[in-house]
């Protein structure tokens, strides 16, 4: 009698074991819809640069019909190596600006941008990321391959505020909060000494441009400097629209009436970003004769 009830008792355990549904096994994730954000993110590949840090191509689709300004903390970014060590990662995106704690760029309705994961301590001998993770997304199964990647742009000491982009020649575009300036011309006032930067200015979302001139000092190559500056949108508004450009003026005072051919070493100013002032500083510039 016992053994019947415990034959019974075993083929009624199997019996619920085999009403368990569980899902199909699944393989690589490299492409993930946000839940934060009305975009999609594809891992396109890692590999190491010339630095040794393993830095990984994203490819950002949006979704949705309005622009976004996103932001990515660095605290949720992170790598896990098949052999389970945890790595963190910061993301840095194409015209986008990168702190000492987090990332932020613009996404226009529709469009696509360009970024990078980068992690900077993975030793040699990792060659495979079971998981990484980034924004609230999961990725799995990413390989490291040895091909080096494009320079990706490093975060900013804590103690320094939002940049522009760091390029050779920052003033020709750079991006401010949810400011986008890309110069068009560069010129000099001959009747009130100024040289002028013209510049279409797009914002990701409906925004107010302000800028300042209050600690101004522009320096010529030839050790003469001046003070101060003006600025002007065209139309004389303001308030910006998400996505339409504006064009704007940057117009800098000169310490002589033709500085036609002569390099600027130094000047610089201050643009609003929606939070704080952000010192701009640009050096080496040359004025077109």
């Amino acid at each position: 009698m016992k053994r019947t009830l415990a034959f019974l008792w075993v083929l009624a355990a199997l019996g619920v074991a085999q009403q368990v549904n569980l899902p199909k096994p699944s393989g690589p994730v490299v492409e993930v819809a946000s839940a934060n954000v009305s975009a999609t993110f594809k891992i396109q590949g890692c590999a190491r640069d010339q630095e040794g840090k393993v830095v990984c191509a994203v490819q950002i689709q949006s979704t949705a019909r309005t622009n976004q300004q996103v932001t990515v903390p660095h605290q949720g970014v992170r790598a896990i190596s098949a052999r389970g060590f945890s790595y963190p990662g910061y993301l840095t995106v194409e015209g986008g600006q990168v702190d000492a704690t987090k990332s932020t760029f613009a996404l226009p309705a529709g469009g696509r941008a360009s970024g990078k994961l980068v992690f900077p301590n993975v030793p040699q001998e990792e060659t495979f990321f079971a998981a990484l993770y980034f924004g609230g997304m999961e990725f799995r199964g990413i390989p490291i391959g040895q091909a080096p990647p494009p320079q990706a742009q490093a975060p900013a000491p804590q103690a320094q505020p939002a940049a522009p982009a760091d390029t050779a020649e920052p003033w020709k575009r750079f991006v401010v909060g949810p400011f986008t300036f890309e110069l068009q011309s560069i010129g000099f006032d001959l009747l009130y000494w100024r040289v002028i930067f013209n510049y279409k200015v797009t914002s990701s979302i409906d925004s107010n441009l302000q800028i300042r001139f209050d600690n101004t000092r522009t320096i010529l190559e030839d050790g003469q400097q001046s003070t101060g500056g003006e600025w002007s949108v065209s139309g004389g508004r303001s308030d910006f629209i998400a996505g339409i450009p504006l064009l704007v003026s940057l117009r800098f005072r000169s310490p002589v009436g033709d500085a036609r051919g002569m390099t600027v070493l130094y000047t610089e100013f201050e643009v609003f970003d929606g939070k704080d002032w952000q010192r701009i500083v640009w050096r080496n510039i040359p004025i077109p004769k």
